[in-house]
C-alpha cells in the first residue's frame, strides 16, 4: 500500500448516502493516572447503544474537493469538529479528498457523555475508507482515528470494549449485560470535560482504580462488580446535585445498574426485567422529569 499524499483523488459516489451514528455508555470509568503531557489515563468499559442515533447524509458536491458540514443544532462549530478533523486527517494520509457535503442531524444529545461527536467522526472515516481508491491499512486507520479523538477507535469497532490508556488501547469483550434493557436520562445540563478532569485532579485522593480493585481485562466477572462506578461522579454530582438525584431515581424505579456516562451529563439505568424498564420509562416520562427519556431498548 502506497499513500501518495502528493496526488489527490477526488472521485466521489454520485448518489446520496445516509449513515447512522450510534452512541455509547461507560459501564464503569476509572481515572488511573495523569501523563506528563496533561492527558489522563483511563480504564473503562464501552458499551455501544442502538439508540439514540445521529444521522449523517453524504451528498456529492460540484467543486474540486473538500467537505462541508451543515447542522441545525446550535452549539456545533461547523468549521472545526470531529467530522472535518476526520476528513482532513484521512485526506492527508491517503490523498483521497472527495467533494462532499455532509448534513448532520443530531439525535444524540450534544455534550452528554454519549460520544456522539466521536461516533460521527468514525462514520466519516468509514465512509472515506469505503470509497477511497486506495483504502488505508486497518492499523493505520485505527491510529488515525485516535488522532481524531480518544473514543473514535472504539466507534470504528462498535463492539463492547475494555479501554485503557487514553482510550486508544481496546480489548473487545462480552459486556456482561447482554439482554438487559436500557433507559437513558439526558438532562439539560452541560458538563465541560476539561473542567471535570481538573476537578478530579483536585479531589483525586481516593478515586483512582488502583486504590479500588484492578479489573483484569481478560476476566469479565472481575469487571462486573464495578458496573455503575464512575470516578467523575463525586465531582460532577457535587456541582450538579440534580444529576445525583436522577441516578437515585433510576435505582428507585428498579434499575439493577445505574450510573453516569463519561463526564456526564447522561444517566443510564440497566434493567434485567424488560417490563420493569418499560414501566420506569413510562413513569419518568409521565412525571416530566427534568430530563429527556430514551428507551427502553435492548443492549
Amino acid at each position: 500500500m502506497i499513500n501518495d499524499t502528493t496526488t489527490a483523488f477526488t472521485a466521489v459516489p454520485r448518489q446520496e448516502e445516509t449513515v447512522l451514528a450510534c452512541g455509547k455508555i461507560n459501564l464503569f470509568l476509572f481515572i488511573t493516572g495523569r501523563l506528563p503531557n496533561g492527558y489522563h489515563e483511563l480504564k473503562t468499559l464501552f458499551l455501544p447503544l442502538p439508540e439514540p442515533r445521529d444521522v449523517l447524509v453524504f451528498r456529492p458536491a460540484d467543486r474540486e474537493g473538500g467537505m462541508r458540514v451543515s447542522c441545525a443544532t446550535e452549539g456545533i462549530d461547523l468549521e472545526r469538529n470531529t467530522l472535518t478533523c476526520a476528513y482532513d486527517l484521512y485526506a492527508q494520509a491517503s490523498g483521497f479528498a472527495p467533494a462532499v457535503d455532509v448534513e448532520l442531524v443530531k439525535g444524540i444529545p450534544h455534550g452528554a457523555g454519549l460520544g456522539g461527536g466521536s461516533s460521527d467522526g468514525a462514520c466519516v472515516l468509514r465512509w472515506l475508507q469505503r470509497h477511497a481508491p486506495r483504502p488505508l491499512p486497518e492499523e493505520e486507520l485505527r491510529a488515525l482515528a485516535a488522532r481524531v479523538g480518544a473514543d473514535v477507535p472504539f466507534f470504528l469497532l462498535n463492539h463492547p470494549c475494555l479501554a485503557e490508556g487514553i482510550g486508544e488501547r481496546l480489548f473487545p469483550v462480552e459486556s456482561g449485560v447482554e439482554g438487559f434493557s436500557c433507559v437513558l436520562l439526558c438532562p439539560p445540563v452541560s458538563v465541560n470535560t476539561a473542567w471535570a478532569y481538573a476537578a478530579w485532579d483536585k479531589e483525586r485522593a481516593s478515586f483512582s482504580l488502583t486504590e479500588k480493585r484492578k479489573a483484569d481485562k481478560n476476566n469479565r466477572s472481575s469487571c462486573q462488580s464495578f458496573y455503575g462506578m464512575n470516578d467523575f461522579e463525586p465531582v460532577v454530582f457535587a456541582a450538579h446535585p440534580s444529576l445525583a438525584a436522577l441516578k437515585a431515581r433510576l435505582l428507585a424505579e428498579g434499575a439493577d445498574i445505574a450510573g453516569m456516562s463519561g463526564s456526564g451529563s447522561t444517566l443510564f439505568g440497566l434493567f434485567r426485567d424488560s417490563r420493569r424498564a418499560a414501566q420506569a420509562a413510562e413513569t419518568l416520562r409521565n412525571q416530566r422529569e427534568s430530563a429527556e427519556v430514551f428507551g427502553p431498548f435492548l443492549v
